[in-house]
């Protein structure tokens, strides 16, 4: 993995997304960047309406971006505050889906959010121990949700109804879904690689899985990046089943994202700063 270019922030950094022709994050003092995704510059600052930011996600359209934390909140990129939606609980996660309404998983329960016509529907938690992570399957009808008594619930999104449930040791971290729908990766202190397709285990990490924080996938399934509390950022090879590293933050790596077609990817620091890797090209081959 090569760094491409390095972008600092004043605050640590909590959350990040990489966008159509940006890359968004949100800092631990409630503040949203947007930088260039072709350079270290950046194109918005602005301040959010939230005390705790968690979560930032972009619409896949790009125009559009969405913070989760102790509120909801919809800004344009170039940080105008479009929409916001208030809490009940804590947001800890969110997605976009295809028709632009906002899927949240929070401390006590989902919240399917239209922010343009200002719809709701909740689902109160069934398990009684918070929502930590979701992630929708690109291709249609179903999501996956984690909490921290170690669940992880498959349910049908047109229903908003559970149907097969996965038991692990730990409170679960971050959850994703590989762009062609047929990898599902889930990840404790460990991370786990499934099929989406018969739901079988077909592969492990325990390598640099310390005080884990996110995991996330390239669109075509085949690179899997994260980090933690080492310090180091990692990317995974499943087809060679091969780990590289690159060189530590100062302090530890908070979020990542991959760019949507291609073999670029952001990582973000609690030391405020933020990187931009691209796997190198003698990784490609087979």
């Amino acid at each position: 993995m090569e760094v491409l270019w390095v972008f600092s922030h004043s605050n640590p950094v909590a959350a990040v997304a990489w966008g159509k022709r940006a890359i968004v994050c949100a800092t631990m003092d409630a503040q949203g960047y947007v930088w260039s995704d072709t350079g270290s510059q950046m194109k918005a600052h602005f301040r959010l309406g939230m005390v705790h930011p968690k979560v930032v996600r972009v619409i896949p359209s790009g125009g559009k971006i969405a913070f989760g934390g102790s509120s909801m909140e919809v800004f344009t990129l170039s940080g105008r505050l479009l929409f916001r939606f208030k809490n009940s609980s804590f947001t800890n996660d969110l997605v976009w889906l295809t028709d632009g309404r906002i899927l949240a998983v929070q401390n006590k329960g989902l919240v399917l959010w239209n922010p343009t016509t200002g719809e709701t529907e909740e689902v109160k938690n069934p398990r009684g121990c918070a929502f930590s992570s979701v992630a929708v399957d690109p291709k249609g009808g179903r999501f996956v949700t984690g909490t921290c008594d170690g669940s992880v619930d498959v349910w049908f999104l047109d229903t908003l109804i559970p149907y097969k449930t996965f038991k692990f040791s730990s409170p679960i971290v971050d959850l994703a879904w590989s762009l062609d729908g047929k990898l599902f990766i889930a990840t404790d202190e460990s991370i786990y690689i499934y099929s989406s397709e018969t739901w079988r285990r077909i592969g492990a990490i325990d390598r640099g899985t310390y005080g884990i924080k996110f995991i996330s996938v390239s669109y075509n399934g085949r690179f899997v990046i994260y980090g933690g509390q080492d310090k180091t950022p990692r990317l995974y090879d499943l087809e060679r089943n091969v780990i590289y590293e690159g060189p530590p933050f100062f302090h530890w790596v908070m979020d990542g994202d991959w760019e949507d077609s291609g073999f670029r990817f952001v990582m973000v620091g609690a030391d405020g700063q933020g990187r931009v890797f691209r796997v190198k090209p003698e990784y490609l081959g087979r």
